[in-house]
């Protein structure tokens, strides 16, 4: 069996997700991984599958394709061998939650993405929500891999004085404390 990488975007509608898994079904591939968004009327979706090594990329590209196509979604296809590994395998990491907000503009994610990247630190996953708290209100929340040579005060300074520059509260913590300072609980 290989894995294969397989990115879906476009214009979102009701059964996408059933003609897709169903079209990896009618190929012999298993999912083994996804992730699904909708952003504004936009469709992405990411599936790593396990396919028979038969199976060659072309051949299921063009097979997915007919399929969205004949159930009149407006989807494109992306196929790719599955990258093995991950950042955080390879690296001793700490998950952190960083949260800012305050007025949206150009640059927000861009600014803190930089301070990441000089900290040799990785993005999992970045939430934003535009309007939240206000017209022209930005809230981000970026979930990260903290590699643990990471001095975890300095990077706390350098992205509030990041954030102070753009007018943003911003707030570092493990994910664990975010958890529980976040958790719901039925009464």
């Amino acid at each position: 069996m290989q894995n294969l990488s397989i990115s879906f975007l476009g214009k979102d509608g009701p059964g996408i997700v059933a003609t897709v898994s169903s079209g990896l079904r009618d190929n012999n591939c298993n999912i083994i991984q996804l992730t699904q968004s909708i952003l504004g009327a936009e469709f992405a979706a990411i599936f790593i599958v396990q396919a028979p090594d038969a199976l060659s990329i072309p051949e299921l590209q063009a097979s997915l394709e007919k399929l969205l196509e004949k159930d009149r979604h407006d989807i494109s296809v992306l196929i790719r061998t599955a990258s093995s590994g991950s950042f955080s395998e390879s690296v001793a990491c700490e998950p952190y939650v960083v949260t800012t907000d305050g007025p949206d503009g150009p640059g927000l994610i861009a600014a803190m993405a930089r301070v990441f990247s000089r900290h040799n630190i990785n993005i999992d996953n970045i939430k934003a929500v535009l309007g939240h708290g206000g017209e022209n209100h930005a809230l981000f929340v970026l979930e990260v891999q903290v590699p643990l040579t990471v001095d975890i005060g300095r990077l706390r300074r350098e992205l509030h004085s990041v954030g102070k520059e753009l007018g943003l509260n911003t707030s570092v913590q493990h994910r664990d404390i975010f958890e529980a300072m976040h958790r719901i609980t039925d009464f």
